[in-house]
């Protein structure tokens, strides 16, 4: 493989990062070596953004249950002892639980930190803030926010231990991800931060993320990481429903361009993108999008197919 990858501003942080990253989400799939494997020869192939939650692995192959903070161990025991620069991103999930805390917070990022093996993490995001308990600790589990509800979002415990880590030197920069970018846009326009993740609304049959997300790039220059980029809209990532769509099936027969390498290249066209993520349970996985981001964009009539679906 030749070529290296793309590298972009991380908002105004002064960071830069590989145009593709490595989503933590799935490594636990196979197996904890496959998923070790990735996460090394993610570093092979000049990624240097890496995101996991204490949250990804649980469930693995055959639905059989693997304990949570897996995708936390892998990534921690394939970055250990690198010297190639990258961001190592983490997520605070504590939301879910009975109470969350200031002090439940900062208590999970501790945790986090010892699962990773390091003493800091580069990014810490607060996880899935459209929950509504995210924000209220009393509300029901399962309730979204609602963006008309009057709520004092910087004072939420889970922004306030945001907050305290990175003053601490625990994170250097802070954010949100969301699998809904309308309230993520919503909330970020109330409070200040590095760096946003929304899931699941940017892929080739949605465009909901850009819409709503763009405005406030732009405005506050904070830097953009999408991911979830094989989704389904309204159903989320269904596994293969994509690659079922026959448009996609003709455009890819007609172009000889695979469906992921065109997700991977429609993405890389929009320059406001700090990094994709990929969320690959093995090596070769990864590579197939890091050979497409090396490609480059799309030729324009393809590209205009794609924007037109």
């Amino acid at each position: 493989m030749t070529g290296t990858l793309e590298q972009r501003p991380f908002g105004r942080t002064g960071e830069t990062v590989s145009v593709i990253g490595l989503g933590g989400a799935a490594l636990h799939k196979h197996s904890y070596q496959h998923g070790l494997a990735t996460v090394k020869h993610a570093l092979d192939l000049g990624i240097s953004y890496f995101d996991t939650s204490p949250l990804y692995g649980i469930g693995g192959p055959d639905g059989r249950w693997i304990s949570q903070g897996e995708s936390q161990r892998i990534v921690g025991e394939g970055l250990e002892g690198t010297s190639k620069p990258h961001l190592l991103a983490t997520k605070i999930g504590a939301w879910q639980a009975s109470n969350h805390s200031v002090e439940d917070c900062l208590a999970e990022v501790r945790d986090n930190l010892r699962i990773l093996r390091r003493d800091r993490v580069d990014v810490l995001l607060g996880h899935d803030m459209e929950q509504r308990r995210f924000w209220k600790p009393e509300a029901n589990t399962g309730e979204l926010l609602e963006i008309d509800e009057p709520l004092d979002y910087e004072n939420a415990p889970v922004m306030q231990a945001l907050r305290e880590e990175k003053a601490q030197g625990l994170c250097r920069y802070i954010g949100l991800s969301s699998n809904q970018s309308a309230p993520l846009a919503h909330v970020l326009n109330r409070a200040k931060l590095d760096m946003c993740l929304p899931g699941n609304e940017y892929s080739l049959m949605d465009r909901r993320s850009p819409r709503v997300m763009l405005p406030v790039i732009r405005e506050q220059g904070i830097a953009y990481v999408i991911g979830g980029i094989f989704s389904v809209p309204g159903r989320g990532v269904v596994n293969g429903a994509l690659f079922s769509d026959e448009r996609l099936i003709k455009l890819a027969e007609t172009t000889g361009i695979s469906i992921a390498a065109l997700t991977v290249r429609f993405l890389i066209a929009n320059k406001e993108l700090s990094t994709i993520l990929v969320g690959a349970s093995t090596p070769e996985e990864l590579e197939e999008s890091v050979v497409a981001a090396q490609a480059g964009p799309l030729p324009p009539d393809i590209q205009q197919t794609l924007e037109e679906l």
